[in-house]
């Protein structure tokens, strides 16, 4: 799962990692699902990763061993190094879950069971253990795991910017943030066959993941011959960047609509209020597709071609993020926009993976509230 993703699981390929036959594989789990499933339930019922451990707390005092903030950096180090595969799956599972009853009902237990424990670790650390603030600790959590898992920064990297101040846009980057690549222009035939094949692509990217994308399988999709496919994307891995750019423009789209409809100057409430109201679309209406560009972000984290294109989404994300603090912060540092991307991005996660439940929305807007209004006046946990 952490090598290929969920797409790309299979009964011959599990067998030959696991060192059995084949037979053996189909005997005990006759479909992937059930394979999956019981994966799942092993990781969501009994693993901690993402939770503090019993012996976690310790001294409160702001940069103390024991304080969340220090716990939270100290995770993300082991996410780049020893709990990487298992990081990799939990997220893969959680990206996947929407789509399958069982998982959904699993992702929910085990965000439920999570609230409590950081709830009672957050007061024995001397934390804040208030509803709010423990969904805080969840969703940066979350955020963050996916943000490390794809850009991959060193132990050194991250204490820069945790601990030394550094620009995460900078130290992080490891350079110029690419841009991504543009088609020719193109007219006639050429423009829509392209649409075609990127059209094709989406919707296999939303219902069943990056891994199940081939340029074969792709022109087959869309009713052409494969020469069509490569003329236009000479690899998987530039049809596969062509596919997320044009959903993370299509959310960027939507976000200005949203944007173009408010006049007057910027106020932390109008912020908060934007928020929410961008955060519901993509909760619901856009849910899938949301889910599927994390999907390929987590990809990148396996395909170095895919890097550069990620990191251009990821730095324009943490850009706007900026721009929309700056007017309403006094002492903005450079991680606070960082910050408030991993909250949306994890928040996110969370209640699509759970099933985008009316009780989950209900509190998303107090949710943002306490947390920017935090951030904004420096006062934010981390």
């Amino acid at each position: 799962m952490a090598d290929r993703g969920i797409a790309g699981m299979t009964h011959r390929e599990i067998a030959r990692t696991a060192g059995v036959s084949l037979a053996s594989t189909t005997y005990h789990f006759a479909s992937k699902f059930d394979i999956l499933a019981a994966a799942s339930q092993e990781m969501l019922d009994e693993d901690t990763l993402l939770l503090p451990r019993d012996d976690a707390a310790g001294p409160s005092g702001k940069g103390g061993t024991g304080c969340p903030r220090s716990w939270l950096v100290e995770f993300l180090i082991k996410v780049g190094r020893e709990q990487r595969v298992r990081s990799a799956c939990w997220t893969e599972i959680m990206l996947d879950a929407p789509r399958h009853p069982e998982s959904l009902a699993l992702a929910r237990r085990w965000f439920a069971a999570a609230a409590k424990v950081w709830s009672e670790w957050a007061f024995s650390s001397g934390g804040d253990d208030n509803e709010l603030a423990v969904r805080s600790y969840g969703d940066i959590t979350v955020g963050l795991l996916l943000f490390v898992l794809v850009l991959r920064p060193t132990e050194d990297d991250l204490r820069a910017v945790f601990d030394g101040g550094e620009d995460p846009l900078d130290r992080w980057g490891h350079g110029e943030k690419a841009s991504a690549a543009k088609p020719a222009r193109l007219s006639g035939k050429s423009a829509v066959t392209r649409e075609a094949i990127l059209t094709a692509t989406l919707d296999e990217l939303v219902s069943k993941g990056q891994t199940a994308i081939g340029l074969k399988a792709m022109a087959s999709k869309a009713g052409l011959s494969p020469s069509g496919a490569f003329y236009h994307f000479p690899t998987t891995a530039s049809l596969i960047e062509a596919a997320q750019h044009r959903l993370f423009e299509n959310a960027k789209d939507r976000y200005r609509i949203v944007a173009s409809l408010e006049r007057g100057e910027e106020s932390l409430e109008r912020l908060i209020d934007r928020t929410t109201v961008i955060f519901f679309r993509e909760a619901t209406e856009y849910a899938l597709e949301s889910l599927a560009i994390y999907r390929v972000w987590l990809e990148a984290s396996r395909q170095p071609s895919l890097q550069s294109a990620i990191w251009a989404d990821i730095a324009d994300q943490h850009s706007a993020w900026r721009r929309l603090l700056t007017p309403i912060s006094s002492s903005l540092r450079p991680l606070d926009p960082l910050l408030s991307q991993a909250l949306f991005t994890g928040k996110l996660i969370r209640l699509v993976a759970s099933g985008s439940r009316t009780e989950d929305l209900a509190h998303v807007r107090r949710e943002f509230a306490h947390d920017l209004t935090m951030i904004s006046s420096g006062r934010f946990w981390v």
